[in-house]
């Protein structure tokens, strides 16, 4: 009878494949983890930031009303919308496809308390579907470039830090809703 007192050669080979196998998969599982920790606090900041402009431009705040209490659309474009609300202000959001920066202005002066915390954040909001932050439909449902004729307003946003990607562990947020505008005689 033999007295074996070490590995043999295929049972060292083995037993190191088996602990690649083991750290390789552990490794990624860490670097899946370390990324989603990474990721998500940038995501959760870009969806409240999308969150939070949707609903000013919506509903609007204590400064003036949103698209949803527009008493007549003035003036449409692209990344811009012009409005006079109920309580009769002209306000204009804006978004500045240069530098990433949505704006307002009420009868003619700049909002400065309209997503104040936007700026030096390194958040930016993009443009989402057609290229269009707003999109104006008639009564029938077909885009529209007469401010007269608007009847409903979809408005596409994407916020998002550097370029959104998962992979650069980033974080990108889109979020889209249509407002109906009624007309009033």
């Amino acid at each position: 009878m033999r007295d074996s007192r070490g590995f043999s050669l295929i049972e060292l080979i083995i037993a190191i494949l088996i602990i690649g196998v083991i750290a390789a998969l552990g490794g990624s599982m860490l670097i899946f983890t370390v990324q989603h920790a990474m990721y998500t606090p940038n995501k959760l900041t870009t969806d409240f930031l999308v969150s939070n402009a949707m609903d000013m431009i919506v509903d609007g705040n204590s400064s003036a009303k949103g698209l949803r209490f527009a008493r007549q659309i003035t003036a449409v474009a692209a990344n811009s919308v012009t409005y006079i609300d109920q309580d009769g202000k002209t306000v204009v959001v804006t978004l500045n496809t240069g530098t990433n920066q949505l704006t307002r202005t009420i009868n003619g002066s700049p909002d400065n308390n309209f997503l104040r915390y936007q700026s030096g954040t390194g958040i930016s909001i993009v443009v989402g579907r057609n290229s269009a932050l707003f999109i104006y439909y008639d009564v029938n449902g077909n885009i529209t470039a007469t401010p007269a004729n608007v009847r409903m307003v979809e408005i596409n946003a994407i916020a998002r830090t550097g370029s959104g990607s998962f992979g650069s562990w980033q974080g990108q947020s889109e979020f889209s809703t249509a407002v109906y505008v009624p007309k009033y005689q």
